[in-house]
């Protein structure tokens, strides 16, 4: 930690920083390998909102930071910053606020994630905040030593060379249409035939992404629309990822989420996105 401090406190300005020049420069301020995926996992559902409250009181709407659409029957997919939601201000705590949001919309099922029930949905809601709760600690000690014009910055928020973009579009998929990447014909058949989302749920862990072999995002071309890349999405971004096979509607399908969300982020992964989110937001 006192060597990533160091590089931290003497990071240089990056006029002249290119991007082959990004994962030397990453690696020695002490970012993981696999921060993309990370960062796309954490900040899916990242609110204007949260972004105030965890970690920037005076973040505007033009944040920088991408989100998954919530609304799942838009053509944008993804959106290039976080949203203001509109939370509930009569409500004084943020676990109040999520879950007014989550029950205003429990009625839309082309809302939040595909086929969650209202516990999973609300579940999602609060494993979220604590993600960021456990990063807003590692976000002020970045704040106070970390350069926003270094070539840090300039490598973290450079979204569309990084794949933190491309992750971001790969998970809305994986959103929309649980099991995609799954390889298993049965699902991803029916997508290709009807062109419709099924009824399985996409399966909240971080782990299964972090722990696969890098993506290959060569060729792809996230501008088009869902049903131009379903088909090679399907076929060449194969990643195992299975569905949600056990809802909660017991205690014992609750003992399954609850292993599941513990598996989360280490400590690197909080590092990762706290330098993700100060390089953006200054």
């Amino acid at each position: 930690m006192l060597t990533i401090l160091a590089i931290l406190i003497g990071a240089v300005g990056a006029a002249t920083t290119s991007y082959n020049e990004c994962p030397a420069i990453l690696k020695a301020a002490g970012v993981s390998d696999m921060f993309a995926p990370m960062i796309a996992h954490s900040v899916h559902s990242l609110t204007l909102e949260d972004i105030r409250y965890f970690f920037d009181a005076d973040a505007t709407e033009e944040n920088g930071i991408p989100t998954v659409n919530s609304d799942l029957q838009s053509d944008a997919r993804v959106l290039p910053n976080a949203p203001l939601v509109g939370y509930d201000d009569e409500f004084s705590t943020m676990g109040m606020k999520a879950f007014d949001l989550v029950m205003r919309n429990m009625n839309r099922t082309w809302w939040g994630i595909t086929n969650y029930n209202t516990l999973e949905t609300l579940l999602h809601a609060y494993h979220m905040a604590e993600i960021w709760e456990k990063t807003s600690e590692n976000y002020k000690m970045v704040a106070r030593l970390l350069n926003p014009e270094s070539d840090i910055c300039t490598c973290m928020t450079d979204v569309e060379n990084n794949d933190v973009l491309n992750y971001m579009n790969l998970l809305a998929f994986k959103i929309r249409y649980p099991g995609i990447t799954s390889g298993n014909k049965t699902i991803t058949d029916q997508y290709m035939k009807d062109r419709v989302k099924r009824s399985a749920a996409y399966k909240l862990s971080i782990v299964i992404e972090l722990r696969s072999a890098v993506v290959n995002f060569d060729g792809f071309n996230f501008d088009l629309p869902d049903v131009e890349l379903l088909g090679d999405i399907a076929e060449k971004l194969v990643d195992n990822e299975e569905v949600i096979s056990q809802h909660i509607d017991s205690a014992e399908h609750w003992q399954f989420w609850k292993d599941l969300i513990k598996e989360g982020m280490d400590e690197s992964g909080f590092y990762d996105l706290a330098v993700f989110l100060f390089c953006s937001l200054n």
